[in-house]
């Protein structure tokens, strides 16, 4: 008898659970942590999280997309418009959860709850179908803040489909300078092996070659060494001038030659074809191997 009542109160709390949970059938899959402005023109949404990953769509500056999973310090698992894929993390910014993230949505579950609160416990306001059009008008936790109906209420996030949005804090629509252009090109070359001698994404880059083939894809053309570049292209700015697009030249010999380069991104990064290690990566300015051996900057448009 004992046995008995402990199933039946067992069952009776699995009953009591289910009936709180939001029915996931046909859910898209993708829950989303909270929302982020793309930084920089023509920006790659890839298949994976590397740049080996074929190409799936472009964004713009000022763009907003929905973060699904911050994958890794360097890749952001996102959602535009419905294409789920990975932008590097460089490429964004304002990168939080979203109370003002606004969007129109479409229900993709059967019988599926809006609660009171982001969470499984909290109150059922009304349950919707598969197709139910709401305005989405945050994120929180995993879960869209939406409006329907004359209520206000959240349905977690991979129980919608998110048709159209607009944006969190979206930056006004200002077409990207040309060095802007060209450090968010550069970008997209991340983790492209280092050969030396190297001048194409096929084979690999140096330092140089890196540059040498950005530059060439903008119509300018500069020396094939770093020295030579340095020496022969552009005009010197100084190191609290740079601006997306300058070169950032370096020297590992005491000064007396120019023996790495790179394109500066901004906010004190500059991206560049490293060693045979790495490849092309990111680096900062103001780390102390850098700061040790910086040697000048140089413009070019």
């Amino acid at each position: 008898m004992r046995i008995l009542k402990k199933l039946i109160i067992t069952l009776l709390l699995v009953a009591i659970i289910a009936t709180m949970l939001p029915v996931t059938a046909a859910a898209n899959g993708t829950i989303a942590w909270g929302a982020a402005n793309v930084n920089g023109s023509g920006v790659r949404i890839r298949s994976g999280p590397d740049t080996t990953h074929s190409v799936l769509t472009h964004v713009n500056s000022g763009d907003v997309v929905i973060v699904v999973e911050r994958t890794s310090t360097e890749w952001y698992k996102v959602n535009f418009h419905g294409t789920i894929g990975y932008i590097s993390t460089p490429l964004l910014e304002n990168s939080r959860e979203a109370a003002n993230f606004n969007a129109t949505g479409s229900v993709s579950g059967s019988n599926v709850n809006m609660r009171e609160r982001p969470n499984t416990t909290s109150n059922v306001l009304s349950s919707h179908g598969t197709g139910t059009i709401m305005t989405i008008i945050g994120i929180n936790a995993g879960w869209y803040k939406v409006e329907h109906g004359g209520q206000t209420g959240y349905i977690r996030s991979d129980l919608m489909t998110v048709l159209e949005q607009s944006g969190v804090a979206k930056a006004a629509s200002v077409p990207p300078s040309k060095g802007q252009r060209i450090a968010d090109y550069a970008v997209g070359y991340l983790g492209v092996q280092y050969t030396w001698g190297g001048s194409n994404p096929t084979t690999g880059f140096d330092c140089s070659g890196f540059v040498t083939y950005v530059k060439r894809q903008f119509n300018i053309s500069v020396s094939r060494t770093a020295s030579g570049q340095f020496k022969n292209d552009g005009y010197n700015i100084k190191k609290s001038d740079l601006a997306p697009g300058d070169l950032v030249f370096f020297s590992n010999n005491g000064g007396r030659s120019v023996t790495h380069v790179g394109i500066y991104i901004g906010n004190d990064r500059f991206v560049h074809a490293s060693n045979s290690r790495v490849g092309v990566v990111i680096s900062n300015l103001n780390s102390n191997y850098y700061t040790r051996v910086w040697h000048g900057a140089k413009r070019l448009i």
